[in-house]
């Protein structure tokens, strides 16, 4: 009782470092948006709670290979596939989970951009995917092709070039790397 009462004290007196602290204290409220779309091109900018990856084993007929995918909960609590259309081996997939995953914790910004329809309608389908803060959420049926991703830091990975400087490359002009 007596630690409450002093520490109650403490933050009385101290009413400046509270207020710093509260704006601080990194508190980002989870978003999807569809900041360009230009026909098919399309940037999203969301928050990395709302991005989820895989490597999906593509094994067929004595051939291994994988598929690259990244998972976004749109804004209708949908997910929208971003989905790399090439087949890569095994390591080249593992390294894509890594460094996009470093994206992903170094940034509260994440740029995501595609190719693709968004103006389709949303049809519900399986399979289902998870979202650690959000839950369970089923595929809404649309697909982007993935062609780059990016933080506001900076650090982005080109579907075709990786980190290689400019990135992304292409038609693509992030608005983290303007």
């Amino acid at each position: 009782m007596k630690v409450i009462k002093s520490t109650i004290k403490l933050l009385r007196a101290n009413k400046l470092l509270v207020v710093i602290l509260l704006l601080t204290s990194g508190c980002t409220t989870s978003s999807y948006k569809v900041i360009n779309h230009e026909g098919w091109l399309n940037e999203l900018l969301v928050t990395p709670d709302r991005v989820s990856m895989e490597c999906e084993n593509l094994h067929t007929d004595d051939i291994v290979s994988y598929g690259f995918t990244l998972f976004v909960l749109d804004e209708k609590k949908t997910v929208l596939p971003v989905v790399q259309t090439n087949r890569i081996g095994e390591s080249n997939c593992n390294e894509r989970l890594r460094k996009i995953g470093k994206i992903l914790k170094t940034g509260q910004r994440i740029y995501i951009a595609g190719i693709g329809d968004l103006e389709e309608p949303r049809k519900l389908r399986e399979p289902s995917h998870f979202f650690p803060k959000h839950g369970t959420f089923m595929d809404n049926g649309r697909q982007l092709q993935f062609h780059a991703i990016a933080n506001e830091t900076g650090e982005c990975f080109d579907a075709y070039s990786g980190s290689e400087k400019p990135c992304p490359q292409g038609h693509f002009p992030l608005k983290s790397t303007k």
